[in-house]
């Protein structure tokens, strides 16, 4: 694999306020150094949050849901509907298990794109406080947090099961003691001490996934997990 240096950054990842500052080179040419990169269609900050990451997929949703409300406007409400979930929320959800916001500012950024669909796939304007919390639920549309915390829990399972390419460290153990209430395949809780961290997929999953009923843990397949724990979040 050829490189070319002028395509090539360099990306510090670090919370020190005077980082140590070194330049890196290739090919004699002098790498930019960046603040965030896409990198696999995830966009990553130097100081690990996600501002810029969704105000990029929520840009690319909104122009995407822009282009359905000029051309599919007067379509039946099926395939308004079919088209919401087959072009605009995939921007709103790829990766998600790597990004999913703890901050309140970003999930409620997310859940505005469908809430602005949600008005467009029933051509429901209407301004009355509870409009569109009712067409949600009119649409069976669960929220964009519930469906990523669905997301990371299924894929947890997936690990576990040697279905995802992904090993568990070994630093994630059982807890020293299980009460009548614990199930057997719980996990102790990963001890943090950053934002960025105890909101990562694994200590935040662990959580959740402790709080699962013992049958929705022990399920054989991972449809039949996937419907017990929509069954719990539902």
């Amino acid at each position: 694999m050829t490189f070319h240096p002028a395509k090539c950054y360099t990306l510090r990842v670090t919370r020190k306020r005077k980082p140590l500052i070194h330049h890196y080179t290739m090919l004699g040419h002098q790498l930019e150094t960046v603040q965030h990169y896409p990198y696999l269609g995830v966009e990553i900050s130097d100081n690990l949050r996600w501002d810029h990451h969704i105000s990029k997929i929520t840009s690319k949703a909104n122009k995407t849901l822009g282009f359905l409300q000029r051309n599919i406007n007067k379509c039946p409400q099926d395939i308004k509907d079919r088209a919401y979930k087959s072009l605009v929320r995939p921007h709103l959800e790829y990766a998600s298990a790597v990004w999913d916001p703890c901050r309140k500012c970003h999930n409620d950024q997310l859940e505005r794109i469908q809430r602005k669909a949600a008005r467009f796939v029933t051509s429901n304007y209407t301004r009355e406080p509870g409009t569109v919390t009712n067409i949600l639920q009119s649409l069976g549309w669960p929220t964009l947090e519930t469906r990523r915390k669905a997301v990371r829990l299924i894929l947890l399972y997936k690990i576990l099961h040697g279905e995802a390419a992904v090993t568990i460290p070994e630093y994630v153990r059982q807890p020293a003691l299980l009460t009548r209430q614990c199930h057997p395949n719980r996990f102790a809780r990963l001890s943090t001490s950053t934002d960025a961290y105890k909101y990562s997929f694994l200590p935040r999953t662990i959580i959740e996934w402790n709080k699962q009923p013992e049958d929705v843990i022990l399920s054989p397949s991972t449809e039949v997990f996937r419907v017990g724990v929509w069954d719990q979040l539902m």
